[in-house]
């Protein structure tokens, strides 16, 4: 008998909670500390103790009955955990729900905070409102200091407001994405801090399923945590890039000539750097956050792909221009015009900025194609279209000097080779051609066109006096006029259009050219009338003589 009172006592320590640890985890009037925690881990392990006597003896009405009346000082627990998450929410902003990083969050309310949402998985329903709650507020803090460091800077670190650089979209875009790049691995470090990091390391394709009573209910996931975290300042970034690149624009169009029909090349070449930028970034970020879907990657490659398209709709825009422009263009000097050198050297600013772009040497090529397209194919057409307004020899030159100019900044860089060869193929054909009628007009200015052509012909039994053409007193008075020509400057064999192709290289090719075939025109005449004796100077001489001019 004595014994009982002793085993009682054990036993309402083993399978009940005091009325002091009740009150504890009950009562919203006492505060969430250590008290608390250490009563509500009593009060688990009297469930514990009670499940484990309902599976070892007997007693299943005791177990029960233990089971029963704990269930609801269990649930009341929770619900004050709830409700406290809850106050923390819509608390200060100093609350430590909405500190900056991990470190902010090593307060008294911090560890009290880690705490309870670790009970709290516990109840899916109560677990997913917490977090979604808590992301919200993270989601409001987060924007706010990006609202700051844009409009404020940051006295600590000694940095400027970013809204300094609005004028500058490339700068302002740049520190925009740098600030979130640096903020993101802080908010990542802070979220694993809360709620721990085994959820931090679920993926969202394998989230933690807990049952509830309803069933089983799919808990919110880290990443779910960071992108709603991270969705107020990807909007912010997308609004104020907007705005930047709109202003910068509409500054240039106010800025420059109003007789200036072409979009400015610092435009161009500003978006195309802001598209870069951001495709840049996407690949920071996706491998910062490990996966492609993230909210803040989405939003990067979204942008990347707009300020893209709104780079070659500039390139669209300034095609546009040129063809309603055709008639109006009138080149004497039949070197590439001002608009065509604009586009050359906006595009090797384009290229110096791809050159160091993060895309694999395999797939420069293709990537870069709908540049090159979006850039010259217009341009080339419009300057056929002019030389369709030429006489041909002019129209040959100012398109070789065209191609030439569009030809120079693709020299340097290997992706572009196959454009390259393009343009030597077209520049090598309108050469032939040109090459072609200009030896047939030396020839025929000296009189050696139509002496040629009538010794081809010829029939093969008349005599070569038998021909007009190549009468002997006629035919040496025609190549005295050519021999004489091989020795003045300025005479027939003076090619001024030769001179005017700009290109030194390509010039000395053709000259070239021409001179061979106008000694190989020499020659054949000079073979074929050898029997009159009256040439003075041999194929060879009048070559040397040819290469001399």
């Amino acid at each position: 008998i004595e014994l009982k009172p002793q085993v009682l006592d054990k036993f309402l320590g083993r399978f009940r909670l005091s009325e002091a640890d009740t009150q504890l985890v009950r009562s919203g009037d006492k505060p969430l500390d250590d008290d608390f925690f250490t009563a509500f881990d009593r009060l688990e392990q009297v469930r514990s103790n009670a499940r484990h006597m309902l599976s070892t003896s007997g007693q299943q009405t005791s177990g029960v009955d233990i089971l029963h009346e704990t269930s609801e000082i269990l649930e009341a627990s929770y619900e004050r955990m709830f409700v406290w998450v809850q106050q923390q929410c819509r608390g200060p902003r100093e609350a430590a729900v909405a500190k900056s990083t991990s470190a902010e969050m090593d307060t008294p309310a911090g560890h009290v905070l880690k705490r309870v949402l670790k009970l709290l998985r516990e109840r899916p329903v109560y677990f997913n409102h917490c977090l979604r709650d808590i992301a919200r507020v993270r989601k409001q803090a987060l924007q706010q200091r990006f609202f700051e460091a844009l409009s404020q800077g940051d006295a600590t670190f000694g940095t400027r407001p970013i809204d300094l650089q609005a004028s500058d979209p490339v700068r302002y875009v740049s520190d925009m994405l740098a600030w979130l790049h640096q903020n993101v691995a802080t908010e990542q470090d802070a979220l694993s801090s809360l709620i721990g990091k085994e959820s931090a390391a679920e993926s969202s394709a394998s989230r933690e399923r807990l049952a509830s009573d309803e069933g089983s209910m799919t808990v919110v996931s880290y990443d779910e945590m960071l992108d709603i975290s991270l969705d107020g300042v990807a909007t912010t970034l997308a609004t104020k890039t907007k705005q930047s690149l709109l202003a910068n624009s509409s500054g240039h169009a106010h800025g420059v000539n109003s007789s200036n029909t072409f979009t400015s090349n610092t435009v161009i070449v500003t978006m195309y750097r802001v598209a870069q930028a951001f495709s840049l970034f996407a690949k920071k970020f996706d491998e910062q956050l490990q996966r492609k879907e993230a909210m803040l990657v989405s939003t990067c490659m979204d942008l990347h792909a707009r300020t893209y398209q709104d780079f070659l709709d500039l390139w669209e825009a300034q095609a546009q221009k040129l063809r309603q422009g055709v008639a109006s263009v009138y080149v004497a000097a039949l070197s590439a015009p001002s608009f065509v050198l604009e586009a050359a050297n906006t595009l090797q600013e384009v290229l110096s900025i791809y050159q160091i772009a993060p895309v694999p040497a395999g797939e420069r090529e293709a990537d870069f194609l709908p540049v090159l397209s979006a850039a010259f194919d217009p341009l080339l057409n419009h300057c056929q279209q002019v030389a369709s307004m030429m006489d041909a020899a002019d129209g040959q030159v100012f398109l070789m000097n065209c191609v030439s100019a569009m030809q120079t900044p693709l020299e340097k860089h290997e992706f572009t080779k196959q454009r390259q060869d393009m343009y030597l193929a077209f520049l090598q054909d309108q050469a032939q051609r040109f090459v072609e009628g200009q030896a047939k007009a030396v020839l025929s200015k000296v009189g050696l066109s139509e002496r040629l052509k009538a010794l081809r012909d010829k029939p093969a039994d008349v005599p070569l006096s038998g021909v007009p053409e190549l009468h002997p007193v006629s035919l040496a008075a025609t190549l005295r006029t050519f021999y004489n020509s091989l020795f003045t400057l300025g005479g027939a064999l003076s090619l001024p259009l030769l001179e005017r192709i700009e290109d030194v290289s390509l010039r000395h090719q053709i000259r070239g050219q021409i001179a061979k075939l106008i000694a190989s025109s020499y020659e054949e005449l000079h073979n074929g009338i050898a029997e009159l004796g009256i040439t003075t100077h041999t194929p060879d001489q009048v070559r040397t003589l040819l290469e001399g001019v």
